[in-house]
């Protein structure tokens, strides 16, 4: 190398370090702005909140898997678990509305110690609004079903409106008759819309509306005799033949739409303020036929049947399904209608319930520290359910008088007939509001208080709810039995006071291990349906109303791990107080009348087990079963007066139920599916489903001295009075086989159902009647209690559905 080529790297390299050997104050000439910087804290307890808070794997897996049964799952009805959204109860009518504007579904089982939830005893549904935006806003699907409905679509939409304005929108619609089940139909339509407006990042407001409109034929249950002299499982009484159109006399109709305003605000670095309000306002009724000193419409009564008649020729139109015998004859009740001279001897009624639900929540949040938050708040409550009968079809009548037709031939009460002392001996015609008119009015005022507390691994809530509530009766109708305060105006006011407790503590051991123990205490509203003998037209109560009292407790474990994920859960829990009133007619006595059972206690013992396994990258296989004690612990205690006078037939007779299992509840369940997920976005899904130690809903009635003794004079009707009917064991396997398809940013979705694949009858649920049959034997009158009635689930069928993502 050259001297000259030397000299030039030399040169470079000094040139080098007076540039990038300057300090950072010599190449930035102005010194920066200095910044306090914060140490950035991390919260490790977020690190155990997925484990802790995960959603309920037994639900997960079981959700509509055993639809063929009745499941009452921990043996408590599905009017016991509680829905929320915005810390508002909602109702089942709208939650496909809710999904469809976008809201996230959390279902958690047992004992949750939110405040809404306070006195929850089988589980929360929570709906939840949030902050981030669908990446596909657009949803649009079509479906096909032969259950209930035929044909079926949504349409869905969500997206920024300008302004700090965000909207959702939604509509859904389903038409057509079941394939199944003659006399089963659905036209509903429901429309949805969410707007909510962000003030700034500490302040928002939102509004939502939900109308659901819809018009369903339903079925009734039937005996057994019914179900093997048609040879069908799905056989429906509750219909018939009109001018040769297959008509319904037992539809629903729901106009209920519901109106909610919510608002939040971060009032301070550590407190938030949340509240909510709604009014759901609208008519819900039934229709059933009546029939006015004339011989019931109804196909099945019993005196219809052959097993009464004792004819073959009964029997023989029965066995070839001629309708005029084995369904409702509209033809027949027109022309009888059309000889009676004017007067209604049958007509179509609706028994209507006009509902007016109004609630109110406010609720504050303090984080005292970054261990404990601070739930509390207020909640109202104004429940007022006004309910009658309007005149649907009076099939071919001119009017009908409006009095107590059950009175005209009685010779006691037979000069007491008036429905309305107030306008008596009124003409009804179509559209006219006759029969009865009250209101059932509930208030309920509670102050609730939540306390929160995570500590690394450890995390507990305490939650507790006092309130004070009020429930009457008003009277619109003055009836001549039960003249002037009796009927009219308004009931006295029975006081409650609800409370609720609940307790959780947990313990992780790691983020995939996590154990829980909640206890609860409850006292809950009775439902005020209950508490009236008569509320039809009667002001007069139960003696001694208390409220349903609740103690439990439960365990999970939960644990999660890179191919499998597990949740194990036990429980306990016992409930005193509950009451039920009836209206039947007493064959024992040979009048109609009101029964009260009171002193109702049960308790629900068990365990839950759940896992999903990932048997290969394309496998999954789901595991869940239960096992459970589901009874009657006490004997509770029965009321039974003449529905004419409220003179005592039966006072506080024991029933012996203490043996009795509660209804629509398997002891036994279990559930398997498998899920392979191939390329190009195919997969299938099989599942099977077990439910066995099943029984019938069991009536106190039977069990009682006065029914067991009296009636049940030989040991096999002793026997058949107080022993409770096994329902058949039922097994259940379903697949389902779908596609997706990747359209760019959008996504076609395209999934076929079959359902009942191995064609079973299974019996859905069934209950015992009230009614008991006289049969005279010479000299001698025995009883026998009447068949127990019930529902069969769909045959094998189909469901179709095409969704479309963009």
């Amino acid at each position: 190398m050259s001297v000259f080529k030397k000299w030039q790297i030399l040169f470079l390299l000094l040139l080098c370090k007076g540039v990038f050997g300057q300090t950072i104050d010599d190449y930035y000439p102005y010194a920066e702005r200095e910044r306090d910087l914060p140490m950035l804290l991390t919260d490790s307890s977020l690190f155990y909140r997925a484990i802790q808070t995960a959603p309920d794997l037994y639900d997960k897996i079981t959700g509509y898997h055993l639809s063929s049964v009745a499941l009452k799952r921990r043996g408590f009805s599905w009017r016991r678990e509680v829905a929320s959204l915005e810390n508002l109860n909602v109702s089942y009518r709208y939650f496909s509305l809710l999904r469809l504007l976008g809201a996230t579904e959390t279902y958690r089982s047992g004992f949750t110690a939110n405040h809404r939830s306070a006195d929850a005893v089988c589980g929360e549904r929570s709906f939840a609004f949030g902050d981030a935006q669908s990446l596909r806003p657009y949803r649009a699907a079509v479906h096909f079903s032969g259950r209930n409905y035929l044909l079926g679509a949504r349409l869905a939409a969500q997206g920024n409106l300008g302004r700090s304005w965000f909207g959702a929108a939604a509509i859904e619609a389903r038409t057509g008759r079941d394939l199944y089940i003659n006399g089963v139909f659905t036209d509903a339509l429901s429309l949805g819309f969410r707007v909510e407006k962000r003030f700034s990042e500490r302040c928002r407001l939102a509004l939502l509306a939900a109308i659901p409109i819809s018009t369903r034929g339903t079925r009734l249950s039937a005996t057994e005799e019914t179900f093997m002299l048609t040879g069908d499982k799905r056989y429906n009484p509750a219909w018939g033949f009109q001018n040769g159109e297959m008509r319904n006399s037992r539809v629903r109709r729901d106009r209920v739409p519901v109106a909610m305003v919510s608002f939040r605000c971060k009032l301070s670095s550590a407190t938030s303020l949340h509240a909510a309000a709604s009014a759901e306002i609208g008519l819900s009724s039934y229709s059933a036929l009546g029939w006015y000193d004339a011989r019931t419409p109804m196909p099945d009564n019993y005196r219809y049947l052959p097993s009464y008649t004792g004819d073959q020729a009964t029997e023989r139109a029965w066995r070839n399904n001629d309708s005029r015998y084995t369904q409702i004859d509209w033809d027949e009740l027109i022309r009888r209608n059309r000889m009676a001279g004017g007067n209604a001897v049958y007509a179509l009624e609706d028994r209507v319930k006009r509902i007016a639900d109004l609630q109110s929540d406010l609720t504050f949040e303090t984080s005292v520290d970054r261990r404990l938050t601070l739930r509390y708040g207020v909640d109202f409550t104004y429940s007022n359910s006004r309910n009658y009968k309007n005149l649907r079809d009076l099939l071919g009548a001119d009017y009908l008088v409006d009095i107590d037709q059950y009175l005209v031939d009685d010779d006691t009460f037979g000069n007491k007939l008036q429905n309305n002392l107030r306008d008596p001996n009124r003409r009804v015609g179509e559209g006219d509001r006759f029969g009865y008119d009250y209101a059932l009015i509930t208030r309920k005022m509670a102050v609730h208080v939540q306390a929160e507390y995570r500590e690394e691994r450890f995390c507990a809530a305490v939650a507790a709810e006092f309130g004070m509530a009020s429930i009457f009766r008003r009277g619109y109708y003055e009836k001549e039995l039960f003249p002037a305060s009796n009927s009219y105006g308004s009931s006295r006011r029975m006081h409650f006071t609800p409370y609720a407790l609940k307790l959780t503590a947990g313990w992780t051991f790691s983020p995939r291990h996590y154990v829980e123990l909640s206890l609860s205490a409850a006292a809950t509203l009775p439902d005020a349906e209950q508490l009236f003998l008569q509320p039809l037209y009667n002001n007069r109560t139960v003696d001694n109303p208390l409220p349903e009292r609740f103690y439990g407790a439960e365990c999970v474990w939960r644990r999660s791990g890179e191919r499998a994920e597990w949740q194990l859960a036990a429980y306990a829990t016992v409930s005193y107080d509950g009451v039920s009133t009836h209206r039947y007619f007493d064959d024992l006595s040979g009048i109609y009348c009101d029964m009260a059972v009171r002193n109702i206690a049960m308790w629900q013992l068990g365990v839950e087990a759940a896992i999903n396994i990932r048997l290969a990258y394309r496998w999954k296989l789901s595991l869940a079963a239960s096992a459970g004690s589901f009874k009657y612990i006490r004997n509770p205690y029965v009321m039974v007066i003449s529905d004419a006078d409220n003179t005592v037939v039966s006072h506080d007779a024991e029933s012996f139920m203490g043996d009795c299992k509660i209804g629509g509840t398997p002891a036994i369940t279990g559930m398997v599916g498998l899920g392979y997920f191939a390329s190009k976005g195919w997969g299938i899904h099989l599942s099977a489903g077990y439910a066995g130690c099943r029984y019938v809903e069991a009536t106190p009635l039977r069990r009682t001295e006065r029914g067991a003794r009296q009636a049940g004079v030989t040991t096999t009707s002793f026997t058949a009075f107080t022993g409770q009917e096994q329902l058949p064991d039922a097994f259940v396997a379903d697949a389902a086989l779908f596609k997706n398809f990747q359209l760019g940013y959008s996504q076609l979705s395209v999934t076929l159902s079959l359902r009942n694949l191995t064609g079973e009858d299974t019996i859905y649920n069934g209950y015992e009647s009230l009614r008991v049959q006289r049969i005279a034997a010479g000299d001698d009158t025995f009883y026998r209690p009447h068949a127990s009635r019930y529902t069969y689930a769909w045959p094998r069928s189909i469901y179709l559905s095409v969704g479309y993502r963009f």
